[in-house]
């Protein structure tokens, strides 16, 4: 390599290469046919609802709130490796080769979020306060300008104090872009000009406080390590990651789940699919997740025929993910050591995929019951079980 700042671009190209080949098992096409129900109704709904917001809705104290959650947190994404720790001693002094690419990437890489919650938010500032032009024109650019601020401020801060107090960095940078973006949207230009001016001071403060330290690598090769574990466990929610081993927990607590189960051979497979189950966190996780999600959006997704394709497409999700972990081939288990056949470890699996999916069932029919909607839950709960029941019919080990 000539530069540190080829090693960037090759980590890079590494890097993304590696997050697509994931994301593409992420966004499927069911997965993306979801999405564009859920976007299309919920804007509707959205629309709908700002022509008759009431004047005394706390806008500008929301939309404040989101976008300095938004910006102030704004973690580096530098790439850095255990071993760069070691190698890149002798050249600490021409670090910013690699992390001036690397503060750009972090920029745009997570510009979206505060771009996306902008254009959300731009019709219901204009239906409360009816901004002039000029200022819903400031507003985008001054969000940009202050989440650059933010992503230069907290690496600055970190290389400064090696990881200590980052959340004390973060709520103080987090309280003035707040009373910053709120000043602006309400029209007390003046109050917002003086907050502007404490932000400068405090990025330009914590940058003298990085100047002449060592570079703390563990602080920043956490950071990064944390960060790509998210995303593989993420990941791992639709797709295998092979390197990513799951977590166990005993969770005595629901003990009570095992004690219908009859003893005996011919209950050994269903007690230990029902043990796996509930101690992993993987699978008992996705399944909640998946349902917390679905309760939301029967919740506030206002169309009927919305809803029942949000519950058709996520218990399938439900079912399939948990058919195929439950059946991944794995190198041993405890009912080899047992003449307990495959069949009957299949039969149990699809006991307790039905079971579940049953509860979901329940669960969001209740819900739409308990708003009104009687009709909506009735029909969700048919077709959640009737989704679930022909993937099962329709799933090969």
């Amino acid at each position: 390599m000539k530069s540190l700042h080829d090693v960037w671009a090759l980590r890079l190209e590494k890097y993304t290469k590696e997050v697509q080949n994931y994301l593409k098992f992420i966004f499927t096409g069911h997965i993306a046919v979801v999405l564009l129900f859920a976007l299309g109704a919920a804007g509707y709904a959205y629309s709908d609802w700002v022509q008759s917001v009431p004047e005394s809705f706390p806008g500008a104290w929301i939309c404040a709130v989101i976008f300095a959650l938004l910006l102030a947190y704004s973690p580096p994404v530098t790439l850095l490796k255990r071993a760069d720790s070691v190698y890149f001693l002798p050249l600490e002094s021409r670090l910013d080769e690699l992390f001036n690419p690397a503060l750009k990437w972090t920029f745009f890489s997570q510009l979206y979020l505060p771009v996306f919650a902008f254009i959300v938010a731009l019709p219901l500032l204009n239906a409360l306060y009816g901004l002039p032009s000029s200022l819903l024109i400031g507003l985008p650019i001054f969000l940009l300008l202050l989440k650059w601020w933010n992503v230069q401020t907290e690496f600055a801060f970190g290389r400064a104090y090696g990881g200590a107090h980052v959340w004390r960095d973060r709520l103080l940078r987090f309280a003035t872009v707040l009373f910053f973006i709120y000043f602006y949207i309400t029209g007390n230009l003046l109050v917002a000009v003086l907050f502007l001016f404490v932000v400068i001071l405090y990025g330009k403060w914590t940058k003298r406080q990085a100047i002449g330290k060592a570079f703390p690598y563990e602080h920043f090769i956490s950071l990064e390590e944390g960060r790509m574990s998210r995303f593989y466990h993420f990941a791992n929610y639709f797709t295998d990651v092979p390197h990513l081993s799951g977590k166990v927990r005993r969770r005595a607590w629901l003990d009570w789940v095992y004690k219908p189960l009859k003893k005996g051979p011919q209950s050994a497979h269903a007690y230990l699919v029902w043990r796996t189950w509930i101690r992993s966190d993987e699978l008992l996780y996705l399944w909640i997740r998946l349902t917390a999600i679905l309760l939301v959006a029967a919740w506030f997704i206002p169309f009927m025929w919305a809803v029942l394709v949000f519950a058709g497409a996520l218990a399938f999700a439900s079912t399939i993910q948990i058919w195929q972990s439950m059946n991944r081939e794995q190198h041993f288990r405890m009912d080899q050591l047992f003449p307990l056949s495959a069949w009957s470890r299949g039969t149990a699996v699809k006991q307790l995929i039905s079971r579940v999916q049953v509860l979901q069932a329940i669960l969001v029919g209740g819900l739409l019951a308990a708003t009104g909607n009687w009709l909506t839950g009735l029909l969700a709960s048919v077709l959640i079980l009737v989704v679930s029941f022909g993937t099962l019919v329709m799933a090969k080990k």
